[in-house]
């Protein structure tokens, strides 16, 4: 019996788990997943909590529901160091050897005393604490913007602020309200190519919310309620939600996986390490590597391409999945619902310089396509 450990309880994680499970045969792999957290968190839904939509218990299942239905032993432990040359993962419960090793440890936010308080809902706590904030919020002038990029899910910003204007239209305080969106791009969604930048330039007139392009943000004067960007533009404002600078995890960061700045290097399209032929990387803890934006649906469809080899390698043939690099985000607007479809495939492999991508919407039945992913998300990993 094989060891196939996985560093991380996100969605690729979780996919990996799932797909040795349905996929492998009785004895032929043990399936460790270490994780920090005892919960698998839908992230996508991190605005629905802090919108009020939903609850925390409703958008995460226990870790441990993995060793229910696929027999995949769940150790709830930090990952501290990452040994590719001896086949080992260092934690806070001990060490454990593996066989293959896929390493799903997504990106961290850095905490930044700049914009305490202001973080965006990209953690289950920020979500919640941003719902409180939303508890007094009368309108005024709002900023929403991203630190730095890469950050997960590109969209979300955008996305961010058209709730924004929703919840002033419903609160009657619309007319009083100016939402403007700040981002290190000099456009909106640019690095996805024209058809993106036309179309959330669209979403934007048609939902009345300015934007602010290549703003680095130089200075963040608290006192008066202003941001100044490294070219001297100030956005004052009276309620503020900030994406933190996202980074690679400290165990990638030390460890040999790392490139130079601090994410994983693998290979395309196998996902490999190039020079540990049993470690893998997936998500976004390989994301800006190659080239990708940071989303859970790139982090699926890897995973199940890495499990497919996996499985390849034991048996001497094994016809699995091939690495899907179409993506697709589903955005809940508030008024109506809207998707992002796009082919990375060109890109990565240096035959374009953006991904091929439309956007798709906006109507009503999006948002019912989003709940929808939603409920079989769950059905899907943990049955439930």
């Amino acid at each position: 019996m094989k060891r196939v450990v996985i560093l991380g309880g996100g969605t690729g994680g979780a996919v990996s788990a799932s797909r040795l499970g349905k996929w492998g045969q009785p004895g032929e792999f043990e399936v460790v997943l270490v994780d920090r957290s005892e919960w698998h968190e839908f992230r996508p839904s991190y605005l629905w909590v802090a919108t009020g939509k939903r609850e925390p218990d409703e958008i995460r299942r226990p870790l441990t529901l993995l060793e229910e239905r696929y027999g995949t032993r769940v150790l709830q432990a930090t990952v501290t160091g990452i040994r590719p040359d001896a086949n080992t993962v260092e934690t806070d419960q001990g060490s454990l050897e593996y066989d293959y090793l896929i390493v799903a440890l997504g990106s961290e936010l850095v905490e930044d005393a700049a914009v305490a308080g202001y973080e965006a809902p990209w953690e289950l706590a920020h979500a919640l604490a941003l719902r409180e904030r939303l508890r007094h919020f009368n309108g005024g002038r709002v900023v929403v913007g991203p630190l730095s990029w890469p950050y997960r899910c590109p969209p979300a910003p955008f996305e961010v602020a058209f709730m924004l204007k929703y919840l002033a239209e419903q609160r009657g305080v619309a007319e009083r309200t100016r939402i403007t969106v700040f981002h290190p791009w000099a456009q909106p969604m640019e690095t996805f190519g024209p058809q993106m930048v036309e179309g959330f330039r669209k979403f934007l007139d048609d939902f009345g919310v300015g934007f602010e392009g290549a703003f680095d943000l130089a200075r963040h004067d608290r006192e008066n309620r202003t941001f100044i960007s490294s070219d001297g533009r100030a956005l004052e404002y009276d309620f503020a939600v900030i994406v933190p600078h996202h980074r690679a995890p400290e165990a990638i960061r030390t460890s040999p996986l790392a490139t130079a700045d601090g994410y994983m290097d693998v290979t395309l399209p196998s996902m490999r390490s190039p020079r540990y032929d049993n470690v893998w990387g997936i998500g976004d803890a390989v994301a800006p590597t190659i080239g990708l934006g940071m989303a859970g649906v790139f982090a699926h469809f890897q995973a199940e391409h890495v499990v497919s080899q996996i499985i390849d390698r034991e048996r001497g043939a094994y016809l699995g999945e091939l690495y899907n690099m179409v993506g697709i985000c589903v955005m809940d607007t508030g008024y109506m619902g809207a998707a992002v479809w796009c082919n990375f495939t060109d890109k990565l492999f240096g035959r374009a310089t953006v991904p091929d991508c439309r956007l798709l919407g906006g109507m009503r039945a999006f948002r019912a396509v989003k709940v929808g992913f939603e409920r079989y998300w769950f059905a899907n990993l943990f049955g439930h």
